[in-house]
């Protein structure tokens, strides 16, 4: 092909749909790539491959020309939406090359085996394919917990271990692959999680003293419940000392619902936030190990983390750093496999669309939709600003601008040029409870001072340091 006749991957020519354009540039670059494809079984079309490049190497399940049975194991066929990607398109390159008849019409994949799959194409669903053998067995079966379209309801998730069972007594040749457990466990996992925030708290509010609602902190315990109760978030606002409080409640109500306590982390700009967020966590920490770690970016980048290490909890006070995909944080962020994920900008107006979708697809690959869609979409609405009303669709689930609740529950009275900023609510000054609040308060105030900050550092480093 001509470099002249490329099509652009930044505008959608006016004779295509946007789908139509994303396959097209998806069958361009596997025509353009130096792809390598092996065929691992015997099937003369249908069957099981594996592509190779330099840069990786994907197993592909080739059922047919656009079915919805395909499959690749690359992120993009999983999160694009498509049914395809340039891996399935070089084995549909590979097969033009080698099988004669090209889309091979009247011919179909109908092996003995039936199957429960997930079908990724137009977004993530279970569905049932019934094969040759023990057809009416497995229709009975089926028809108990699918629907007309072969489709499993998300209601019908929590059955998913039983209808797999009796389908394999039906035939030891049933299958049910592994991405089908693993998508069902992650939506019952965030139902249960739901579920238990609504019975543990059907006020829709997280009692900001553990004990009962506080009227004038109202705002921020609807807010606290609202982020654990999305069980992740995209929080938007100035920087303001209240957002160390509300974290290290939020850390610890997550832990305490928690099972399994994974590592966790929350990762701050510098050495000196280091410091000032691990006196705030430990404040609220009912646990002798709190299991989170404060970390500054310099220093996450430098942990080892195995790829795939599980982690419950992952905060970053600045989301700026993950708007480049190949940054640093945020490569090593994609290591993690996170439960809840909780993430900070100042403002948004300052974002591009590529940049905001490189940004949430951390929270989750799936949560925007396609990333060529959201782009495509909502490009006329950039630069965004701090209105909930404004934002794209997919964003306003999980999307919070704290400041406005944060400012408006926390008391801020001005006297001359001087500003006191309350954390907690407090009753009597000669309570522990109050000497700690004061404490904290003075942090707060040393962090927003840029010099009393640095002083505050070189004292501490000078009592840490042995002496010689």
């Amino acid at each position: 092909m001509k470099l002249g006749n490329r099509l652009s991957n930044k505008i959608c020519p006016e004779n295509m749909t946007v789908e139509e354009w994303q396959v097209a540039l998806r069958r361009e670059n596997a025509r353009e790539s130096d792809f390598q494809v092996d065929h691992l079984d015997k099937n003369r079309i249908w069957g099981d491959y594996l592509v190779s490049s330099g840069t990786g190497r994907y197993r592909v399940a080739f059922r047919g020309v656009q079915s919805d049975r395909n499959f690749c194991s690359c992120l993009d066929f999983r999160t694009n939406g498509l049914g395809t990607c340039k891996h399935l398109e070089a084995v549909t390159l590979y097969l033009q090359d080698h099988v004669p008849g090209y889309p091979w019409a009247g011919l179909t994949y109908t092996p003995e085996y039936t199957s429960i799959y997930v079908s990724y194409k137009g977004g993530r669903s279970i569905r049932v394919r019934i094969g040759t053998a023990y057809q009416a067995e497995y229709q009975r079966l089926f028809a108990q917990y699918f629907d007309e379209e072969g489709v499993l309801p998300p209601s019908q998730y929590i059955h998913l271990e039983s209808i797999c069972q009796q389908a394999q007594a039906i035939s030891a040749s049933f299958r049910c692959y592994d991405d089908v457990h693993e998508f069902a466990t992650e939506c019952l996992h965030q139902e249960q999680w739901k579920a238990e925030l609504r019975a543990t708290y059907p006020e829709r509010a997280i009692p900001w003293n553990k004990h009962t609602i506080v009227e004038e902190f109202s705002a921020v315990e609807h807010l606290l419940y609202d982020l654990c109760y999305e069980g992740y978030g995209f929080i938007v606002g100035t920087r303001h000392p209240f957002y160390m409080h509300l974290i290290a409640r939020l850390v610890e109500e997550v832990y305490q619902g928690e099972e399994q306590r994974e590592k966790g982390y929350v990762i701050v700009n510098n050495e000196t936030d280091v410091l000032v967020w691990q006196a705030v966590l430990f404040e609220y920490s009912e646990y002798v190990h709190l299991p989170v770690q404060v970390v500054s970016q310099e220093q996450f980048v430098k942990i080892q983390i195995p790829q795939g290490t599980k982690s419950t909890f992952v905060y970053v006070h600045d989301a700026d750093c993950l708007k480049e995909w190949k940054n640093p944080v945020s490569l090593a962020l994609k290591k993690l496999e996170v439960k809840h994920l909780y993430m900070h900008v100042d403002t948004l107006n300052h974002l591009t669309p590529v940049q905001l979708s490189s940004i949430l697809q951390h929270v989750n690959p799936f949560i925007i939709g396609p990333f060529y869609k959201f782009i495509h979409t909502y490009r006329p609405l950039f630069p965004l600003t701090e209105d909930a009303e404004l934002l794209p669709l997919e964003m306003k689930p999980f999307t919070f601008f704290a400041t406005q609740r944060i400012q408006a529950a926390v008391a801020l009275p001005t006297s001359g040029d001087e500003q006191t900023i309350r954390i907690l609510p407090v009753d009597d000054e000669r309570t522990p409870e109050h000497k700690v609040n004061r404490l904290f308060t003075l942090f707060a105030e040393i962090l927003e001072d840029p010099d009393a900050t640095l002083l505050l550092r070189t004292k501490i480093l000078s009592l840490t340091q042995p002496d010689h």
